[in-house]
């Protein structure tokens, strides 16, 4: 009797298959996370939203070379990025509540 062998492959996405114009998007505004031993949780906001992703140290850091590379060549083109939250005075004061 032939011994059988179950493989799992996983389909993955050919990046040089992709085109990223023709990709729906949504807003990002911001993220959280956290991390543990062998684990990367993160969501990406987009103004009441959440898109939650999990990943491993090796993946997470992938990612942030890969991000860094694309703000580097950002920055290269147009200039600093100035991450100085706006100075934005509330409509609502503390003086208006009397």
């Amino acid at each position: 009797m032939k011994s059988i062998t179950n493989k799992k492959y996983i389909n993955m996405i050919d990046p040089t298959k992709v085109d990223i114009d023709q990709l729906p998007k949504k807003f990002c505004d911001g993220a959280i996370g956290a991390f543990g031993k062998e684990i990367f949780s993160f969501s990406l906001t987009s103004g009441n939203n959440l898109d939650s992703f999990a990943t491993t140290p090796q993946v997470m850091k992938s990612i942030a070379i890969w991000m860094n590379s694309q703000i580097q060549n950002y920055e290269k083109q147009f200039g600093e990025i100035n991450v100085t939250p706006p100075q934005i005075q509330s409509p609502l004061q503390a003086s208006d509540l009397k």
